[in-house]
C-alpha cells in the first residue's frame, strides 16, 4: 500500500505571474511547499485549452488518446457540434482506476466532469452545470456542502474589475470550505481540488501581475493591481489549509493545466481564413456578428447572471458556406486548430483525400506568413501537422493543424480580422507550474514533465504499479449525450460568458 496523496491545480498558473509574488512574500504555503519538494514546469497538451488539458490529466493521454478537441466535441459526418461533457472523454481516468483497485478518492471541481463520475469517493463535478441538475456523487453531498455551481464568467464583468475579484474570492473561500471538510469528513487516499479563479483572473488582467505585459509598469502599482494580487493571497491561504491535512508521509501537488502569455492583439481565424481564401462565410454572418458583439449582447450578459436566464436566448454561429469552403476553425474555443473540408469527412466537404496533403500544406504556409498589416508582426508563430503533435486512437478526429500563437497574440476573442485586445489581456501558453514534496521527491528544480504524467505519478503515489492498461491503444468509441435541449443552450450560453465561444 501506497500513502496518500492531495493534488491542488490552480487553473492557468504560471511562474512568469507566481514568481514576483513568492518573492515578496506573497505565497508563504506555496514557498513552504517548495521549500521542501521540488518545483518545474508542467506542460500542457495542444490545443492548451482546459476542455482538453484537464482531460490529459485525468487519463495520462494526449487529446489524440482521449478525443476531447474543444469544448464541441467531434463526431464524425455530424454538423452540429454539441458542448462536451465527462462522457466526451473516451479513455480510462485514474480515479477510476483508483476505484477498480479498491482506492478511495475526492475529485472536486475538476473542468469536464460533469456529470459527475461515479467513483469509489466523492466527486464533485466542475465545468459548466446546467442549472438545477445534480452535479456531484453521492448526488446529495454538493448541496450539503453549499457547492457554488458555474460562476467566473470573466467576460461578464468587462471593465469592472474589482467585482470579478470579489466573484473569484468568494467562490474559492467556497470551495476550499467545502474541501477541508470533505478532507476532515472522509476516508480518502487520493484528493484533488482545482480552484479556476487563476485563468478566470489571467484573461483580463493580466497586465496587472504579469511583468512581460506591455502595460504592467503603469498598471502594476495601481489600487486594481493589489486587489487582483489579493486573489492570490487569498488562493495560497486557502492551500496552506489544505496542506494543514496531511503529512510528510503523504504526496502533496500543487500544478496548473497551462500557463498564460500576455496579449495585446487578437485574431479571428476565420475570418483570416476567410482573408487568405479558405473559407466563405454565409449569407446572414453579419447579423449573427452583431448579435454576438454588439451592446445588445454585452447589456444581455449581464440580464442573464443576475435574472439565471442562461440558455433561454441562443446565439447561433456565423454560417460558412460550405460548398466554397477548404479550411475551417475546428478549434473555435481558442482557435488553435484548422481542419481541411474534406470529402467524406465534413458533411459538406469538398477536398478530395487524392488533394489533402497539398492542401493541408498550402493552408500551413499561408497561416505561417499571414500578417497583421497594422502591427507588422505574424500572429500565427508555429503550425503543426496533427501526426506531429498527437498521438492515439482518436487522431482521426483532431483538427488537421494544431497553431500556437505568437507573443502578445491571442487566436481568438476578436471580432475583426486582427485588433487590439479588448478586455482580453492574457491567454494561454503551454508552460504550466508544479510544485510538489512528499515520499521520493528531490529537492530542487525539478525537470519539465507533461501533463499527462501526473496520472501515473498519483497512481504510484497511493500505490498501484505501472499498468501497461494505461497506454493501451483502444477500438475508438463514440461519446455519448449528456445534456438535454434545453441544457445544450444553456451550457453554449456558459461558454461563451467564459470567452470560449466569442
Amino acid at each position: 500500500m501506497g500513502n496518500r496523496v492531495l493534488v491542488v491545480g490552480w487553473d492557468g498558473a504560471d511562474w512568469d505571474i507566481l514568481d514576483p509574488l513568492l518573492e515578496a512574500g506573497d505565497l508563504p504555503a506555496l514557498a513552504g511547499l517548495i521549500e521542501r519538494g521540488s518545483r518545474g514546469v508542467s506542460r500542457s497538451c495542444l490545443p492548451s485549452h482546459s476542455w482538453a488539458a484537464w482531460p490529459t490529466f485525468l487519463t495520462g493521454r494526449d487529446p489524440g488518446g482521449h478525443g476531447v478537441f474543444d469544448i464541441l466535441e467531434y463526431r464524425p459526418g455530424v454538423t452540429r457540434r454539441l458542448p462536451v461533457s465527462s462522457k466526451s472523454i473516451l479513455a480510462p481516468t485514474w480515479p477510476q482506476r483508483l476505484s477498480e483497485a479498491g482506492r478511495r478518492t475526492l475529485l472536486v471541481n475538476v473542468p469536464l466532469t460533469y456529470p459527475a463520475p461515479e467513483i469509489n469517493g466523492v466527486a464533485i463535478a466542475g465545468g459548466i452545470i446546467p442549472t438545477g441538475a445534480a452535479y456531484s456523487h453521492p448526488e446529495e453531498v454538493g448541496p450539503r456542502l453549499g457547492w457554488p455551481i458555474n460562476g467566473g464568467s470573466w467576460t461578464t464583468y468587462r471593465n469592472r474589475p474589482t467585482e470579478l475579484v470579489e466573484e473569484l474570492e468568494g467562490l474559492s473561500r467556497k470551495r476550499a470550505e467545502a474541501m477541508r471538510t470533505l478532507l476532515d469528513e472522509e476516508d480518502w487516499d487520493a484528493a484533488c481540488i482545482v480552484f479556476v479563479s487563476p485563468d478566470r483572473a489571467q484573461h483580463c488582467l493580466l497586465e496587472y501581475v504579469h511583468p512581460g505585459h506591455p502595460a504592467y509598469a503603469e498598471v502594476s502599482k495601481s489600487p486594481v493591481a493589489e486587489r487582483v494580487r489579493d486573489l492570490y493571497r487569498l488562493l495560497d491561504a486557502e492551500l496552506a489549509t489544505l496542506l494543514e491535512r496531511v503529512d510528510e508521509d503523504d504526496l502533496v501537488v500543487l500544478m496548473s493545466d497551462h500557463g498564460h502569455q500576455p496579449c495585446t492583439r487578437a485574431v479571428s481565424m476565420n475570418k483570416v481564413l476567410e482573408r487568405l481564401g479558405f473559407l466563405r462565410f454565409g449569407r446572414g454572418s453579419a447579423l449573427v456578428n452583431l448579435l454576438s458583439w454588439g451592446r445588445v449582447r454585452a447589456v444581455a450578459r449581464v440580464a442573464y447572471d443576475k435574472l439565471g436566464l442562461h440558455g433561454r436566448v441562443a446565439v447561433p454561429t456565423a454560417p460558412i458556406d460550405w460548398e466554397h469552403t477548404t479550411a475551417y476553425t475546428s478549434v473555435v474555443s481558442t482557435g488553435e486548430g484548422v481542419s481541411v473540408n474534406l470529402a467524406g469527412r465534413e458533411p459538406g466537404g469538398i477536398v478530395s483525400a487524392a488533394d489533402y496533403e497539398r492542401v493541408r500544406g498550402e493552408i500551413a504556409e499561408a497561416l505561417l506568413a499571414f500578417e497583421d498589416e497594422e502591427a507588422q508582426t505574424r500572429p500565427i508563430g508555429d503550425v503543426l501537422r496533427k501526426e506531429d503533435a498527437l498521438t492515439g486512437s482518436y487522431l482521426d478526429r483532431a483538427p488537421d493543424l494544431l497553431l500556437r500563437a505568437a507573443p502578445l497574440y491571442s487566436l481568438t476573442h476578436a471580432r475583426q480580422m486582427v485588433e487590439q485586445a479588448d478586455w482580453l489581456s492574457g491567454d494561454h501558453r503551454p508552460e504550466g507550474v508544479y510544485a510538489m514534496a512528499g515520499p521520493g521527491i528531490e529537492a530542487g528544480v525539478g525537470p519539465d514533465i507533461s501533463l499527462a504524467d501526473f496520472a501515473g505519478l498519483i497512481a504510484g503515489g497511493v500505490g498501484l504499479e505501472a499498468d501497461p492498461e494505461w497506454s493501451r491503444t483502444e477500438t475508438a468509441a463514440e461519446p455519448v449525450g449528456a445534456y438535454s435541449d434545453e441544457e445544450e443552450r444553456l451550457v453554449e450560453e456558459r461558454l461563451r460568458g467564459l470567452g470560449y465561444l466569442e
